[in-house]
């Protein structure tokens, strides 16, 4: 084994059919996944998706109730925690608060027997990879540093022994934006170097925008949809990815013909031809609020009333009532042209290539 972090490379995962019940709830339902060696892949859903149990069961701290894992070429289903090479960082920080910076990173090494000489190299260039210099940090504890040094030091302690896998719950959560942007970046950077495979959770849509290679986006126990983040963005496949993945506007259309949808005002879109459409299915058209431009009256397809205006800086959200519904759109600050309430505005869209995902059914 090396004596720094640089020679770890990521393992493959397999889950097969994973599912967790807790007397009659299913909190994980049937999922499977298969996740490549160096890939970062995120778990991202709602409050009570599924995604953190999921996560518990790869780490071995949840017991499956079918199904099986495979870290690498091992079935480690029924391996305890300890035993499957994996790094775990929590949105705690779970550090040890009576232990020195120095002793809390130390201490998977020290459980492995590793003589002091090498352990004392692996700290202190891991301490430097992540910006926290030996002779400043490693005799503080825990309480003596800000929230993104803890978040540091425990992302240290779980790469030390070289894990395949490193697992990462909600681990920005306890930041504020700014230390969260930079840890980003600083995670991204470490990712790319060490080439882990790192299987990560959150509910920030954003997050997992910027840092996944892919994202697994959970409901309800289940995977609706796995894809690149760009494809998940611009290409939803259900009417919730849609919607949890950033601001959309989903407008009910009527198919045609094969290609050609109605929009309730009587206008036509054409979808893009990689979409499939089943004739039995209703759908919606989804317009992001980036993808509609406000223009002049005599260029628009649309003209609706302001109903409200958020500045946001570098833009501008309007809602804006239409003959086809209130869309949300995000227009670039212009001196000179303001929006108002009760402000009569032009509007206009691409209708070629339109993206359609499938109305879901509603209860009742």
């Amino acid at each position: 084994m090396s004596a720094h972090l640089g020679s770890i490379t990521g393992s493959r995962v397999q889950m097969r059919n994973l599912t967790k019940e807790y007397g009659i709830v299913r909190a994980v339902d049937n999922v499977s996944l298969d996740i490549e060696p160096g890939e970062f892949i995120s778990l991202l859903g709602p409050s009570g998706s599924g995604k953190t149990t999921a996560l518990m069961m790869l780490a071995g701290f949840e017991r499956t109730t079918s199904g099986t894992i495979h870290i690498g070429e091992q079935d480690v289903t029924l391996v305890p925690p300890f035993a499957r090479g994996i790094g775990m960082v929590f949105q705690s920080y779970a550090l040890f608060p009576h232990m020195s910076v120095y002793d809390n990173i130390s201490y998977p090494l020290k459980l492995r027997r590793m003589s002091k000489l090498e352990i004392d190299e692996r700290v202190r260039r891991a301490m430097d990879m992540v910006k926290l210099p030996p002779d400043k940090f490693a005799n503080r504890l825990p309480q003596q540093l800000s929230g993104g040094q803890r978040q540091r030091v425990a992302l240290v302690r779980a790469l030390i022994y070289e894990p395949h896998v490193l697992l990462m719950d909600e681990p920005m959560g306890a930041l504020d934006k700014n230390l969260r942007e930079e840890l980003k970046l600083e995670l991204l950077s470490l990712q790319e170097r060490l080439r882990l495979t790192i299987v990560y959770v959150t509910h920030d849509q954003g997050e997992a925008l910027m840092l996944s290679n892919r994202a697994a986006v959970m409901r309800d126990g289940r995977i609706e949809q796995v894809a690149n983040p760009e494809a998940l963005y611009r290409r939803p496949q259900t009417e919730f990815v849609a919607n949890f993945l950033g601001e959309a506007n989903l407008v009910p259309v009527e198919q045609s013909s094969e290609r050609e949808f109605t929009l309730p005002d009587g206008q036509v879109v054409r979808s893009s031809p990689d979409i499939s459409v089943d004739p039995s299915q209703s759908y919606l058209l989804l317009l992001r609020p980036e993808e509609i431009e406000v223009c002049a009256e005599a260029e628009a397809m649309l003209r609706g009333r302001i109903q409200s205006t958020v500045y946001l800086g570098s833009s501008i959200r309007i809602d804006v009532d239409t003959p086809i519904g209130v869309l949300t759109v995000v227009a670039k600050p212009n001196q000179s042209r303001r929006f108002e309430r009760n402000q009569i505005v032009g509007l206009r869209f691409a209708t070629g290539d339109a993206v359609l995902v499938p109305k879901e059914a509603r209860a009742g």
